[in-house]
């Protein structure tokens, strides 16, 4: 069952590995992005983030359906991660019973009408109106960088 959906444009990394795991009991990562999953280097260096007792698998974005299905019937305790908005939005059409979405780094550069929060969030206006369709849709998107921190609700910050 996929306990996490984050969306983090580092995908993988130490912090994550560790931290999100450990509070989910995570025993599977999933990666969607297609470019990484056509790029053995890109993969092998995420491999390197991955806790020992995790596997991770990489999916190209427009063929995960099948494999998502799949995990969401298992019981494997499983991470999903994208890169950015537009990849979380069709993934998220393809697993609609989603009704959470953890928002990680996502360091863009600042352009006008952005919305900047905290050190390591900037949201372009693309950004913003593909969360406003999710939430609309009655899912909570959260801002968390470890499940430490304070969670910062987009849906409080941000009008549908």
């Amino acid at each position: 069952m996929i306990q996490i959906f984050r969306v983090d444009d580092r995908l993988l990394h130490g912090q994550v590995a560790k931290s999100w795991t450990r509070k989910y009991h995570i025993d599977k990562i999933m990666i969607v992005n297609t470019k990484v999953a056509n790029d053995e280097f890109s993969k092998v260096t995420l491999c390197l983030a991955k806790p020992q007792n995790v596997e991770l698998y990489f999916y190209e974005t427009d063929s995960c359906y099948q494999a998502l299905q799949m995990e969401e019937a298992s019981e494997n305790n499983t991470m999903l991660i994208v890169e950015n908005f537009n990849d979380a939005y069709h993934v998220w059409e393809m697993i609609p019973y989603i009704r959470e979405i953890n928002i990680g780094g996502q360091r863009k550069k600042k352009e006008t009408g952005a919305l900047q929060i905290g050190s390591h969030v900037i949201l372009q206006q693309s950004d913003l109106e593909i969360c406003k369709k999710i939430m609309h849709r009655g899912i909570k998107m959260e801002i968390r960088q470890i499940p430490g921190e304070q969670e910062i609700s987009l849906n409080r910050l941000v009008k549908i």
